[in-house]
């Protein structure tokens, strides 16, 4: 794959999952063993309060292949096959989750040196179509996304952003929600091995 712009999905990511992933009060316990033949399983118990959730997640990994199944307590199973470059620097994901028959999507993702596309297409009777392009490089970035739903011939998302990467911080501005919202994030590093940041995130609503 070539180093140009990330997805369009990754800016503003690094502020959000430091903000919001594993920074949880829930109890957390993983247990992971991985084999010869190249199968990684996962096992992991959450309790939150009274609840107690668990999942299976297995992943295996062959070539240019690899595929993801997650089996949770609630009887959910997800699985996701990715395959890279089917065609040159590209990246193409199928996903189900059952018994959601209706869950499933297509996505394929392109990546140039200046560049990068995805498209992705829910695999039902309704059929919602999601594009996005970077443009740019790895230090600076601009982007855009939009969801189009094929039913109603209507617009159901639009979105830009903009990002700036450096290597010890990384500052972004998306303008989501149809253009109704803003939200502005940046994330410092505060050593050179990245154990530790600064983060900060400011939302605003146009039509409050």
């Amino acid at each position: 794959m070539s180093k140009g712009p990330g997805l369009f999905s990754d800016i503003g990511k690094k502020a959000k999952d430091l903000l919001t992933k594993d920074y949880i009060s829930d109890q957390k316990f993983s247990v992971s063993t991985y084999s010869d033949t190249g199968v990684a399983l996962t096992t992991t118990a959450v309790k939150k309060g009274g609840l107690s959730t668990g999942d299976v997640a297995a992943q295996y990994k062959y070539k240019n292949t690899q595929i993801d199944v997650k089996v949770d307590t609630e009887s959910n199973i997800s699985t996701t096959l990715t395959i890279t470059e089917i065609v040159p620097s590209t990246k193409t994901i199928a996903s189900f989750k059952l018994p959601d028959y209706n869950s499933g999507k297509l996505e394929v993702q392109y990546f140039h040196h200046h560049a990068t596309f995805t498209t992705a297409v829910a695999l039902n009777q309704s059929p919602a179509v999601d594009l996005s392009v970077t443009i740019g490089t790895p230090t600076i970035a601009f982007g855009a996304e939009a969801g189009y739903k094929t039913t109603s011939g209507e617009f159901t998302k639009y979105t830009a952003g903009i990002s700036v990467t450096k290597p010890d911080s990384c500052a972004s501005i998306i303008l989501g929600d149809k253009g109704d919202s803003i939200r502005a994030s940046y994330v410092h590093h505060l050593d050179q091995l990245k154990k530790s940041a600064a983060v900060g995130e400011i939302t605003r609503k146009f039509s409050r």
